[in-house]
C-alpha cells in the first residue's frame, strides 16, 4: 500500500512538472536576453503626449502573471496583448477623471507582430472623451 501511494505521489509531481514546463514553453516571454527576442516597454510615462503606463493582462486570451513588469522580452511572433491602464494620478490625466464608466479599468486589446531585435514602447493613449486605447508610440532597434 505504501509503495502505491509513493508511486502515485511521484507520478503526480512528475505530471505537474511536465504540465508547467509545457505551459512555460508556450508562453511568449523569455527569461534570457541571449535568445532572439523583441522587447516591450510598458512603463515609460509620456504625460506630455497623453500616453500613460499600462499593465499586460493577457496574451492571446490567456491570463499572464506578468502584469507588474514594465519591461518584457518576447519571442518573435504575432500576438494579441490585452492591457489595463497602469496607475495614473487623476491630476495628470483630467480626461480619466471624467470617465463615468470606469473605462480606465477595462482591458483593451492590441495586436502586435514582434520582431527580433526591435523594441516596442506601448502605452495607454488618452482621448478627449476620457477613453483610452493601447498604442505603440515608438519602435526602434534594440540597444544591446
Amino acid at each position: 500500500m505504501n509503495i502505491s501511494i509513493r508511486k502515485f505521489t511521484a507520478w503526480s509531481i512528475a505530471g505537474l512538472l511536465a504540465a508547467a514546463s509545457v505551459a512555460a514553453m508556450a508562453a511568449p516571454f523569455l527569461g534570457s536576453k541571449s535568445d532572439p527576442h523583441g522587447t516591450l516597454y510598458l512603463n515609460v510615462d509620456q504625460r506630455a503626449k497623453q500616453i500613460y503606463p499600462v499593465n499586460i493582462w493577457m496574451v492571446d486570451g490567456k491570463l499572464t502573471n506578468r502584469s507588474d513588469q514594465g519591461v518584457l522580452w518576447v519571442t518573435p511572433g504575432e500576438y494579441t496583448f490585452t492591457f489595463k491602464m497602469g496607475k495614473v494620478n487623476q491630476a495628470d490625466a483630467p480626461g480619466l477623471a471624467r470617465d463615468s464608466g470606469n473605462q480606465r479599468d477595462q482591458p483593451h486589446d492590441l495586436k502586435v507582430t514582434v520582431e527580433a531585435g526591435k523594441a516596442y514602447y506601448i502605452g495607454g493613449k488618452l482621448g478627449v472623451s476620457g477613453k483610452w486605447e493601447p498604442v505603440i508610440w515608438q519602435t526602434e532597434d534594440q540597444k544591446d
